[in-house]
């Protein structure tokens, strides 16, 4: 299957950012890439969460196949909960049973599988097992429009149930005793160790006395009630690519995972580890600003006077960024498809959501960022080194313009940092929030002026207007 590859197809494209030529060398998967009219464009979703699954069942007599659909969820993208595994969240302070309980209140879906085993009770006295416990939680949040229900049934136990019936039908027609007639019907079998138990809970599925009441106008329609007969994984499979991920391009959903993986690299590279200790370059970044601004007073001064504590600081930082350049291979190709486009029905073109423009920007930013990564750029950090300067010297004087330009250096990779940052967050599942960025000019107060010198969408439109 498709999905199968991604992780093959991760370790081929992701090229170390610690290279400074172009990955022309390395072996790329080229992912083949549609027009966006051939693209399904009735819903193509914006870039989401990641969709959560609970899988609920009896453990010992699902156990493979409740390890194989967490694969192959996960595969796909998505967060699997499943109780038996070492990633489910087992507070200690909670029985177990409880704890699946509020497990299904962070679900999306809810995989329901009805084999011949009743597993564990909840309660016996009332003879209400956990997976049927569970169920009932389930579609308490599905009446709450919070949880979407996939029901599954074993069709041998299925099978056994129809035939019980018959079975039940045929011995109301015969002399024997009432309770001969029950014991005959709800007699265990392999395909079910508890007859009467199973037949219970699955005419509670399938809402089936909701839904005579429903016919005779009792009441409204139950939903959530379709019941999907399987003999196997591939079954499953089947509606859940027909229900789950019908809308969602295989191609789009593999470069995601890409992207993501890509991403965490730019991460793994770009942030600083200090004793053991991983760290961001924001603080110290932000605080220099702060204590030493360019203005558009002093740009034009020769020199600028910094601080020997903040320039130690600034300069250590930059030593991390020497003979570092990023070359990303999954971000320029995913901005060319509509990955992260949201199709309007009314205006019949693709708008952008907010984390395209991320992307768009984290691409700008990168380019910026390694035009500026220079030697001549850096070569600033060597000057004023603590050898080179008189004992007990409270500031060094730096050449303004070159400040400037190693500024602009670390901003832009302040900015890779924030944008790739909240870019994998969301991929990982989080609501996406724009952080905040560094401008395009270290000197403040410019920004006010470059924008000024871009041509705007409205001067743009009435240019083209222009018939002259």
């Amino acid at each position: 299957m498709a999905s199968a590859l991604v992780p093959v197809l991760c370790s081929i494209q992701l090229i170390s950012v610690h290279q400074a030529k172009e990955p022309e060398q390395g072996k790329v998967v080229r992912i083949r890439r549609k027009h966006v009219e051939q693209l399904n464009l009735r819903e193509i979703p914006p870039a989401m969460r990641r969709p959560t699954f609970f899988i609920s069942s009896t453990i010992y007599d699902f156990a493979d196949l409740r390890s194989a659909l967490k694969f192959y969820l996960e595969e796909q993208g998505c967060k699997v909960l499943a109780s038996e595994c070492n990633d489910f969240e087992k507070p200690l302070d909670k029985h177990s049973y409880e704890a699946c309980l509020e497990a299904i209140r962070s679900a999306d879906y809810f995989i329901l599988l009805i084999g011949a085993r009743v597993g564990g009770w909840y309660d016996q006295k009332a003879n209400v097992s956990i997976t049927q416990r569970e169920y009932r939680e389930a579609y308490q949040l599905h009446q709450a429009g919070k949880l979407k229900l996939l029901n599954f049934v074993r069709s041998e136990v299925w099978q056994a149930k129809e035939d019980r019936r018959e079975l039940a039908r045929y011995l109301d027609g015969t002399t024997l005793a009432t309770e001969e007639k029950r014991a005959i019907a709800n007699h265990s079998a392999k395909s079910s160790a508890n007859a009467a138990f199973l037949k219970s809970f699955i005419d509670e599925v399938s809402r089936n006395e909701e839904t005579k009441r429903a016919v005779r106008g009792e009441g409204i329609a139950p939903s959530g009630n379709w019941i999907h007969l399987f003999h196997g994984f591939r079954d499953i499979v089947d509606v859940l690519n027909g229900h789950v991920f019908a809308s969602i391009p295989v191609e789009d959903m593999t470069m995601r995972r890409l992207l993501r993986g890509e991403l965490r690299e730019i991460l793994g590279q770009t942030l600083v580890k200090i004793r053991d200790t991983v760290l961001s370059p924001k603080a110290t970044i932000e605080l220099f600003h702060q204590q030493h601004p360019i203005t558009m007073v002093n740009k034009y001064d020769e020199y600028t006077t910094v601080s020997v504590q903040r320039w130690d600081k600034l300069a250590t930082l930059g030593m991390h960024l020497l003979d570092r350049k990023l070359h990303p291979i999954v971000l320029p190709q995913i901005l060319a498809r509509a990955t992260f486009l949201e199709y309007d029905l009314q205006s019949n073109a693709y708008v952008e959501t907010p984390v395209h423009s991320a992307l768009l920007k984290l691409q700008s930013e990168i380019r910026k960022y390694n035009r500026s990564s220079t030697n001549e750029n850096l070569s600033l950090i060597f000057l004023g080194a603590p050898r080179d300067r008189p004992r007990g010297a409270m500031s060094v004087e730096l050449e303004t313009i070159k400040l400037v330009s190693l500024l602009h250096l670390f901003d832009r990779w302040l900015n890779i940092i924030e944008l790739s940052k909240a870019i994998v967050r969301h991929l990982e599942g989080a609501a996406f929030v724009m952080p905040a960025l560094r401008h395009d000019s270290p000197v403040q107060g410019m920004q006010a002026e470059l924008d000024a010198e871009r041509v705007q969408d409205g001067e743009l439109n009435h240019f083209l207007a222009d018939q002259s």
